[in-house]
């Protein structure tokens, strides 16, 4: 029952990538929308969860939250530009690079030998992932070589915003990890500083309360949700499992992306995105494999 339960918060932010598109917005809603989901779930679990906090804790919790609000604001621009089927694993595949770097050169991971031959082939996997996951095909399209070409074009943009999206995610990880914050301490400092950074980047949405904004607060509780399971099951199962079986949520987006948002891509494109999203899933297992090295 732990596994199976281990496995929930992949499950929901998989979902969670699903269901943004579909509710739709502009990228300044969606961000407002998923950034006061998650501080009202906070809110809720405060009661709760075990908590002890000084300044510093208050502060580094906050501005991760900022971190991870502009990892989202990526993330949702990436959606809009090349589809979630191609977002997902492009973003969790330099993330985990990302933050595989900043362990191994701040926090001592990868201590031994075979530790680092491990780490470092899984990162060779993710950058090798993240190519066949951004493959377009520029001829036999519909439409022919101008759609190659617009897609091509969307790719670049894409390829840039989830590019600054992951740094986001890797400085949202990382400044906890490397101030030592306990989780359970900084789920509310965080989540006030996402609902922040979602209240400044949605300063230019006309009208915020209507309808749509309400819906957007479904994937905020979602993400908010598998975030606490997560913290959980850290603690009872070890890093070592929970941290992989978390990050299977992309197989559910790129499959979903593709089957119930109907994205277009040629046979070529799925036959390079389903090699990719099998080497970054390989990656993850390689990288959970370091941690008991």
């Amino acid at each position: 029952m732990d596994l199976i339960l281990a496995a929930t918060p992949s499950l929901l932010w998989g979902v969670y990538a699903l269901i943004l598109p579909v509710i739709g917005g502009s990228s300044y809603r969606q961000i407002l929308g998923v950034t006061t989901g998650c501080l009202l779930f906070a809110l809720a679990a405060f009661p709760f969860v075990p908590h002890s906090y000084t300044w510093l804790t208050v502060l580094v919790s906050f501005v991760s939250g900022i971190l991870w609000t502009i990892g989202c604001y990526g993330q949702i621009c990436g959606f809009k530009e090349i589809g979630v089927s191609s977002t997902m694993p492009i973003s969790t595949g330099e993330q985990l690079v990302g933050t595989s770097l900043v362990g191994v050169l701040f926090l001592g991971d990868w201590a031994s030998a075979q530790a680092k031959m491990v780490g470092f082939a899984a990162i060779a996997l993710f950058i090798v992932g993240v190519a066949f996951t951004s493959y377009v095909e520029r001829h036999g399209v519909a439409g022919g070589v101008e759609d190659g070409d617009t897609k091509a074009n969307n790719m670049i943009m894409g390829l840039t915003v989830i590019t600054i999206s992951s740094l986001g995610y890797i400085g949202y990880v990382s400044i906890i990890q490397i101030f030592s914050v306990n989780s359970f301490d900084a789920m509310l400092p965080q989540a006030v500083g996402m609902f922040v950074g979602g209240l400044v980047m949605g300063r230019r949405e006309p009208n915020k309360l209507t309808r749509q904004t309400a819906l957007l607060l479904v994937p905020g509780v979602l993400w908010g949700i598998g975030n606490l399971i997560l913290m959980i099951y850290d603690s009872r199962l070890g890093v070592a499992i929970a941290f992989p079986m978390s990050q299977m949520g992309l197989i559910i987006s790129t499959i979903g992306g593709m089957v119930f948002l109907h994205e277009s891509k040629t046979r070529k494109e799925k036959v390079s995105i389903s090699v990719g999203l099998t080497l970054v899933v390989v990656g993850i297992l390689l990288i959970a494999l370091t941690k008991t090295l």
